[in-house]
């Protein structure tokens, strides 16, 4: 046995946690364990309840421990985002290594380089069942010519070691079934991660006046909220300029949570605008949906989505979304009923909703019931964990 199998045992004897279950073990993939940790543990749970082991293997970023502290065993695997960094040679041959010292009965992907890593090590052991869930390809309408093509002939040559393939929108559904499914391959659609709707329940209006009074948000102003990494594909920027040229400086406030390596040339953009609090950057916070439940409109500026969370959360919370007309975003907002789809680029078109949602306060409450009751019946974890406990269900019958 190799020294890294040998790491991987002693790293299991130590925590105690490596359990097969009656039925055997399934291994999770994804380049970090805060995706794990955001996105899958419901089905993790959902699996173990069927009797199955659990496993883990990503990134460490600081996700591991509270993953283990739900039983799971987790393998700390060096994956970069970045394709041809020399660590993902090394991730490959550690994860291969791992999949070989434990005989998973199935190996479920997520991300773009656990995903294809995860893959292409699963068939080469010769693992029995292997799923991936494409969170948006990363080939898409808005994208650059090199792009597109570099992603989607990666995707079609992992699709060929894929046994389902899970798309969680229209668009890619639509590539996929066209161009990746074969006799092999079965592609199917499940819309997202599904929401917990009881973590963001909008409140009374008292509630909200509370919720701002203890967040330091203005208390009589219509409060727009963005959440975001501060990242290109993600275009603060846009928000910034949409909501100066809505003219609601003096009536509303901008509050922006998240992080990233534009903020701070973003804040220092906001400063050169003026002094006063009509935009507020409060980093990454773990109280969203407190933001949320203080909020009036949620805007969304992002150019390249898969199914946003954040986009679910607001509606959810029972906030209109005003957001460009990208793949993911008009799977959710439904121009007119739950807030307003404009063109890629179109800030002046944010700009003119974000003032009428901001002058109609009766359109905003409308909307925003339309779209908690579109996410509770369609997006919801009550709604998603059937779908994927069918998958996996199928999936683990066929024969092979």
């Amino acid at each position: 046995m190799s020294e890294r199998v040998e790491d991987f045992g002693a790293e299991a004897a130590v925590q105690g946690t490596h359990d097969r279950g009656a039925r055997g073990s399934i291994l999770f993939v994804a380049n970090v364990d805060s995706h794990i940790w955001a996105f899958h543990m419901p089905f993790m749970k959902m699996l173990r309840d069927m009797g199955y082991g659990v496993e883990v293997a990503a990134a460490a970023k600081g996700y591991a421990e509270k993953i283990r502290a739900e039983g799971y065993e987790v393998h700390t695997i060096p994956f970069s985002r970045r394709p041809l960094s020399v660590r993902n040679i090394k991730a490959y041959r550690d994860l291969r290594r791992l999949m070989q010292s434990r005989n998973y009965v199935m190996v479920h992907v997520h991300t773009p380089v656990g995903g294809f890593l995860g893959r292409l090590a699963a068939r080469r052991v010769g693992v029995p069942h292997i799923i991936y869930t494409a969170h948006g390809f990363h080939f898409h309408r808005h994208g650059t010519w090199w792009s597109n093509q570099a992603y989607y002939a990666l995707e079609k040559l992992a699709a060929r070691w894929t046994d389902t393939l899970i798309t969680i929108n229209r668009e890619d559904f639509a590539v996929a079934t066209r161009d990746f499914a074969d006799a092999r391959t079965q592609v199917v659609y499940v819309p997202g991660v599904g929401i917990d709707c009881s973590e963001f329940a909008p409140g009374s209006r008292e509630q909200r006046e509370e919720e701002r009074t203890l967040l330091g948000l203005r208390k009589n102003a219509v409060i727009i909220v963005w959440v975001a990494e501060f990242i290109k594909r993600k275009r603060p920027d846009d928000a910034l300029r949409a909501f100066y040229k809505s003219g609601l400086n003096d009536r509303a406030q901008l509050v922006m949570l998240g992080k990233g390596p534009l903020l701070d040339g973003f804040q220092a953009a906001v400063g050169r605008e003026g002094s006063d609090d009509s935009v507020a950057c409060k980093g990454r916070v773990s109280n969203v949906g407190a933001y949320l439940a203080a909020s009036d409109i949620f805007l969304s500026t992002a150019s390249q989505e898969g199914l946003p969370r954040n986009v679910m959360e607001a509606m959810a919370a029972a906030l209109p979304v005003v957001s460009y007309d990208i793949r993911g975003c008009n799977d959710l907002v439904l121009d007119g009923e739950t807030g307003f789809l404009l063109p890629l680029g179109d800030v002046y078109g944010l700009a003119d909703k974000l003032a009428w949602l901001a002058q109609h306060p009766d359109e905003r409450r409308r909307m925003g019931t339309a779209g908690r009751r579109r996410i509770q019946e369609t997006f919801s974890l009550d709604h998603v964990l059937p779908q994927m406990k069918k998958i996996y269900e199928d999936e683990l019958a066929r024969v092979r």
